[in-house]
């Protein structure tokens, strides 16, 4: 394990990748953030819950980095810990952030260890199955500014997944009115993640949903 970790340039781990240093950069102070977070937020809601057209229920929302910046930044804790428990959000994990670069998405965190902290990160396909479930696909992982190779994330993770491709869970959404949301495409183009989805009367246990 050391011989793989001196192979991959120890001095550049605690380096600060640009795209995440960029990413910073055009953040505003916490109320900025939050204001921004919010209005996304409200933005993101008044689309899943307006009624749509059932001859013409598709839609599509576009989403700027910094705006998915400051929702992470400011509600994603809150909304794990919200929805599934003051477990489920693993403390060493201080910040999320994310970046776009020749239309590919990045995702990073910075996480704590006993030396301080280090920012682990990866270039992100997200790919929908035929069931409707959404996967990420990792095309690669880095520390810092070093390329670390895929099996070195995988000897540190004692749960044995697959860090290639790992399962976010199902892309439609219950709104509580009879109602299903279901995301049908997304893709990074132009600096934004654009996604179209459909909202259609029925629930995602009807049979006619799942066909």
């Amino acid at each position: 394990m050391l011989g793989m970790i001196a192979g991959i340039g120890v001095a550049r781990l605690n380096d600060v990748p640009a795209w995440w240093m960029q990413a910073q950069e055009v953040m505003g102070d916490e109320s900025t953030i939050r204001l921004q977070a919010q209005q996304l937020e409200n933005a993101v809601t008044t689309q899943l819950t307006a009624i749509r057209n059932q001859d013409d229920p598709r839609w599509s929302i576009a989403i700027t980095p910094d705006q998915a910046n400051a929702w992470l930044d400011a509600r994603l804790v809150d909304t794990i810990v919200t929805h599934m428990g003051d477990e489920a959000w693993p403390r060493t994990i201080e910040r999320v952030l994310l970046g776009v670069e020749a239309d590919q998405m990045i995702l990073g965190v910075r996480a704590r260890h006993q030396q301080g902290s280090v920012i682990l990160w990866a270039h992100v396909t997200l790919e929908l199955d035929a069931q409707g479930v959404l996967w990420a696909k990792l095309t690669s992982t880095h520390a810092g500014r070093a390329w670390v190779p895929m099996g070195v994330v995988s000897a540190f993770d004692n749960q044995q997944r697959s860090w290639a491709r790992f399962k976010i869970g199902s892309s439609a959404l219950e709104l509580g009115d009879g109602r299903t949301a279901r995301l049908l495409a997304l893709r990074v183009n132009d600096g934004r993640i654009e996604l179209v989805l459909e909202t259609t009367a029925g629930t995602i246990d009807d049979p006619d949903m799942q066909d």
